[in-house]
């Protein structure tokens, strides 16, 4: 995996989680998943594609991340997983895909997202692709996150315009 292709992402968590939550996090190596159960209690997929990207994206929270990004984002105590936090998970994987498609827009990539769909629970994650999923793992003094991005062989820059 390019790393051109996974830094707009973890920027962009980064700068989402520090604006909007006040909250700083550190990513861990990315590496390739096995199977396809998620790794957190609430994640939110969008697929992605364009001429220049086709697959999809993922971004999985645990219980006591969600609990305290959404506590942070809207200024009130949520005690527990709830209809909040999956709703915020919906809106972070927006933000997170719009400002990952900005900066890989940037490097020459081109492509679509559609609308994100939420999986609570233990419900397998079915990326829009058949490939190698990448994660990369995030922790917070709350707990871990993780970002999953399976792309196609379809990726390839896409021509410059002047």
């Amino acid at each position: 995996m390019n790393v051109d292709f996974i830094n707009p992402f973890i920027e962009t968590i980064d700068n989402i989680l520090a604006t909007m939550a006040s909250m700083t996090c550190e990513h861990g190596k990315a590496y390739i998943k096995e199977g396809v159960g998620p790794l957190g209690v609430v994640t939110g997929v969008i697929p992605m594609d364009g001429d220049s990207v086709h697959g999809s994206l993922a971004i999985s929270f645990s219980a006591g991340a969600i609990v305290c990004i959404s506590s942070k984002m809207l200024g009130e105590e949520i005690a527990e997983v709830d209809e909040t936090c999956h709703d915020l998970t919906g809106e972070l994987t927006n933000m997170l895909s719009g400002g990952a498609r900005k900066l890989l827009w940037e490097k020459g990539y081109n492509f679509e997202m559609a609308k994100p769909s939420l999986i609570a629970g233990d419900k397998d994650i079915e990326h829009s692709i058949s490939a190698p999923v990448i994660v990369i793992p995030f922790t917070t003094k709350a707990g871990p996150f993780f970002i999953e991005v399976a792309i196609g062989s379809k990726l390839r820059r896409a021509a410059s315009v002047i």
